[in-house]
């Protein structure tokens, strides 16, 4: 999904969720498609939140 703009600020495409098999379950912290995922979603989030806060205003 391509990245969308609103008033000048730019979301980002919206991460996919990984599927159970795509963890290899090692464990391995920080790399964890997981965690990976969790981060991403948390920066897709804010920015849908900061586009609608600017968008308020």
């Amino acid at each position: 999904m391509a990245a969308t703009q609103n008033n000048n600020l730019t979301l980002p495409p919206k991460p996919e969720p990984p599927a159970d098999w795509e963890c290899c379950g090692s464990e391995c912290g920080d790399a964890c498609i997981f965690e990976i995922y969790r981060r991403e979603k948390q920066a897709y989030d804010d920015a849908v939140k900061a586009i609608q806060n600017h968008s308020a205003a």
